[in-house]
């Protein structure tokens, strides 16, 4: 889904959306694949793919696992560096530039670049290798177990950019304080020369703001700036105001230079907001909010993790309408567009990286380690300026009541606290009676499924009870928020009938109604609730998985997979929209 404004002004950037010749490989191996050689001829139709796309939710290759090949030309204006920019790469994928291999990624829902220099002007030609297989070597963030159906393909946009001789690789803007507006910038920057005095100007929604002349001594650095915005206003759920900043560094061309002149920009689009957890709450701009919402994967049966910008927009409208502030990207990093799109409708979200369950076989290897951390500095990189992220979380599900696994927790919350101070970190645990690593986050949540796995409707309020007295009590972490972050109901979507038992839109509704009443009973203890889920979605292949899922899907949506609303839809808004009133 394409970004909801303009990001540059004086760098040439081309959109590579669209039809790209496409083969469908199978059962190769991609070391012994001989780019130059592929023939993208096949007269059954997959002789192309969209992108952005997953191949394996079309009619023609759908279910489908292999190896496959997407190219496509590409114009390199000049002989100055140019970037080739990838939003997500389902799960494995190499990038060759006129048969040349250039670079290697893993890990399907974050944004990458891969870097062009010394080239020959002219039209070239872009070959992009696309593994949807599972590999725990080549790609060992996504894992066959995992309950959601991987799809492959570029699933994201794609883009070709001429940087010239200096460019800024990023910006980032975190709010220092509310009261006055102050900004601190942190502005990345890279050249193919030492660039001497150059421009610096931020503006905000247009007004000059900052100015400055900079010596740039190096190829690459990072400008730090801070200052105030006495007339921009805050962001918040109830009030989402949100900013342009347009940074620019220009600099006179040299003698010699080809290309575009040694100059760029960058805009952003910011919201000023500080969050905090403070005992029980956690707050936005010092107000205590109560977070309400749903877990939500990005998933489509037609379309896989592609989703249509039409599509991304009928959740956020389905969202608000169900008086929902909140959601829970589950569980991977959720696409730019979308958040954007929370960016705009007051939604907060936690955003977290790809994982499942993971034992200590995962998180005591270093291979699995160190794929994670590289996921977590893109996940941050690339959603860092949404205002709608309160909350960085990891490892969903995993072994944090195995003290073997706590160094790896550690590590990876230490590492979202080093890349990002400002935001709360969290992961979602399934086993709260013997967790050993809730003393390392901010915010502690907790999956659990009463009513539904094991137990009857009738013992929600005792289970979750039970929840809140052991993270209190023997857990000691009575000074911080709590939230449930998963619970609910499987329901096929149009089966009801008098009995009301499991997998009628009856229980779905009764489960539902009976743990918002009882979770915000004791209103000052919940901070929030994410209910599994929003929509229906495709599940594992895995036999074991696919018998207890009616379908081949999760169906614990409040929506099937098509957004067609269950009777649960219409008791949850009634519910979330009663929580709302009653604190106006």
């Amino acid at each position: 889904m394409p970004r909801r404004y303009r990001e540059h002004d004086q760098r040439v950037v081309t959109d590579l959306s669209g039809m790209w010749d496409f083969a469908f490989l199978g059962e190769v191996d991609p070391d012994t694949v001989s780019v130059t050689e592929l023939r993208f001829d096949d007269p059954a139709g997959t002789y192309m793919a969209a992108v952005p796309g997953c191949f394996d939710a079309t009619p023609a290759l759908a279910g489908r696992r292999g190896l496959a090949a997407y190219r496509r030309r590409i114009l390199l204006a000049d002989a100055t560096p140019h970037r080739l920019f990838l939003e997500g790469v389902h799960h494995w994928c190499r990038v060759f530039v006129d048969g040349q291999p250039l670079r290697d990624h893993a890990g399907g829902f974050t944004r990458f670049a891969t870097e062009l220099r010394g080239h020959q002007v002219g039209e070239a030609e872009l070959v992009v290798l696309v593994d949807n297989r599972f590999d725990s070597e080549r790609s060992p963030l996504h894992l066959e177990y995992f309950d959601w159906y991987h799809f492959g393909g570029i699933a994201g946009g794609a883009e070709l950019h001429r940087l010239g001789n200096l460019w800024i690789d990023s910006v980032q803007v975190t709010t220092i304080s509310i009261s006055p507006p102050t900004l601190q910038v942190r502005i990345a920057y890279g050249g193919v020369r030492p660039a001497g005095a150059t421009a610096l100007t931020i503006t905000l929604d247009g007004r000059h703001v900052f100015s400055e002349t900079l010596k740039l001594d190096g190829v690459e650095g990072v400008v730090e700036r801070t200052f105030e915005a006495p007339d921009a206003a805050l962001w918040s759920p109830e009030a989402p105001n949100l900013h342009m900043l347009h940074v620019r560094l220009e600099n006179e061309p040299m003698e010699g230079d080809e290309g575009p002149p040694a100059s760029d920009d960058l805009r952003t689009r910011i919201g000023l907001r500080i969050v905090e957890v403070c005992g029980q709450e956690i707050r936005i701009n010092g107000t205590a909010v109560r977070l309400l919402g749903f877990n939500r994967h990005a998933a489509h049966p037609q379309f896989g993790h592609a989703i249509p910008a039409m599509v991304q927009l009928s959740d956020v409208q389905q969202l608000r309408d169900l008086g929902a502030n909140f959601v829970r990207g589950s569980h991977y990093p959720q696409d730019p567009g979308f958040l954007d799109l929370c960016d705009e409708a007051g939604l907060c979200v936690w955003s977290e990286a790809i994982g499942w369950q993971h034992t200590a076989l995962h998180l005591t290897d270093p291979h699995f380690a160190g794929a994670q951390a590289h996921h977590i500095d893109e996940m941050v990189a690339a959603a860092y300026n949404h205002p709608s992220i309160i909350i960085w979380g990891i490892l969903n599900e995993s072994h944090s009541h195995d003290p073997a696994c706590r160094p790896a927790y550690a590590a990876l919350l230490d590492k979202l606290r080093e890349l990002d101070a400002s935001r709360p970190v969290t992961y979602a645990c399934n086993h709260p009676f013997d967790d050993v690593c809730f003393d390392l986050v901010d915010i502690i949540a907790v999956n659990c499924y009463p009513g539904w796995y094991g137990s009857e409707i009738a013992l929600i309020p005792e289970e979750l009870d039970r929840i809140a007295a052991q993270v209190d009590g023997p857990q000691g972490q009575s000074d911080k928020p709590l939230i449930i972050s998963e619970i609910g109901a499987g329901a096929i979507y149009g089966w009801r009938d008098w009995h009301g038992a499991r997998w009628t839109e009856q229980y779905q509704v009764a489960l539902l109604e009976t743990v918002i009443q009882h979770l915000f009973r004791d209103r000052d203890r919940y901070a929030g609730l994410a209910i599994w889920q929003f929509c229906d979605i495709r599940a594992s292949e895995a036999v074991q998985k696919i018998l207890g899922r009616p379908r081949g899907f999760n169906n614990k949506g409040v929506v099937d997979e098509y957004r067609r609303p269950k009777l649960a839809y219409e008791a949850v808004k009634r519910a979330f929209h009663a929580l709302n009133e009653s604190e106006l």
